[in-house]
């Protein structure tokens, strides 16, 4: 994936997140939790679907394919990362070192396999 970043603003800081680095986007209440190829996990305060909007508008200025899916009110996940998607463990698997594992319902596994699928055919 190409680089694309995207910048986050508070009131005492802007940090500058690089979204080839990041696995997934889960939402926590008021936050955010940015969680990093390297195991990092960041909150940010600001729900999932204003950081949604920012990628999405981020991609599109840049003309970059966007990886990331939409998975149920609490997760964005970069499909560029994803390993595995198993129905039967009703888990995510992430190309990472070790591999980091994320539980979801068959539902949204079901629904991230077949827009995963469709991306791979075209």
């Amino acid at each position: 994936m190409n680089s694309m970043r995207i910048i986050i603003e508070s009131r005492d800081e802007l940090r500058v997140v690089d979204l080839s680095e990041v696995l997934y986007l889960q939402a926590s209440r008021n936050y955010t939790d940015f969680h990093f190829t390297d195991g990092r996990v960041k909150s940010e305060l600001s729900n999932l679907s204003f950081f949604e909007s920012k990628v999405r508008e981020g991609m599109r200025r840049e003309g970059i394919h966007d990886p990331f899916l939409r998975l149920g009110r609490s997760l964005l996940i970069n499909t560029s990362h994803v390993e595995l998607v198993s129905m039967k463990l009703q888990k995510i698997a992430f190309r990472t070192n070790p591999p980091i594992y994320l539980a979801a319902s068959k539902n949204l596994l079901a629904a991230l396999k077949q827009q995963m699928g469709e991306e791979g055919a075209a």
